[in-house]
């Protein structure tokens, strides 16, 4: 799926999760949730998240960019122990070295961006947001899941993997289901403030 379906999905998921818990919550979720929906398109050099942060939109250049900050990472994690930079530098150096939908986008990406945020909620807080970014990662999988490209699932153990029947990158369903989720996610926010009104 594109950049921006990716966030409508998860965001349409954020929406779901949050519109039980108070304002300041509902927030926070939402900004996780479109974070995470972008999150597993880290592995392409030309995402929405490394057109801001990749000086060259190539896979040379990202390499370079993501392998040098993990071993800076793992660097000060040897100099105190820390495990959140750890479990930094290892996400960061794979994300640098794996091909598009390969580790972002599999089990194992889950898991380590799971005890990521574990550990950054323990030092600073943010459940909301944790949750949100979860909900949001796992969103973009399963829509990815659901593209004839399919997603690593097993990495690095095995190819994508597809469900039988997927639908075309920016297709017309792809654009439908974009359509439908936006239209969804304002009328559940809009029954949530109606509620909070009466």
């Amino acid at each position: 799926m594109q950049g921006k379906s990716h966030l409508v999905v998860g965001l349409a998921a954020g929406v779901t999760i949050a519109l039980n818990r108070d304002i300041e919550s509902i927030s926070l979720v939402i900004f996780g949730t479109s974070i995470g929906a972008l999150m597993p398109d880290i592995d392409h050099p030309k995402s929405k998240i490394n057109q801001k942060l990749l000086q060259h939109k190539n896979n040379s250049y990202k390499i370079l960019f993501y392998t040098l900050i993990g071993l800076i990472l793992l660097y000060i994690y040897s100099l105190n122990n820390n495990f959140t930079f750890l479990i930094g530098g290892v996400i960061t150096i794979l994300i640098g070295v794996s091909k598009h939908r390969g580790f972002t986008h599999s089990l194992l990406g889950i898991f380590l961006f799971i005890k990521l945020g574990r550990s950054l909620v323990h030092e600073f807080g943010y459940n909301d947001i944790y949750l949100g970014f979860y909900i949001g990662y796992i969103s973009h999988l399963a829509a990815d899941f659901f593209t004839k490209g399919g997603i690593e699932i097993l990495y690095p153990f095995s190819e994508n993997f597809s469900f039988p029947l997927s639908i075309k990158t920016g297709g017309k369903v792809e654009n439908s289901i974009v359509i439908i989720l936006i239209l969804y996610s304002f009328y559940s926010i809009l029954k949530y403030f109606n509620f909070l009104l009466y």
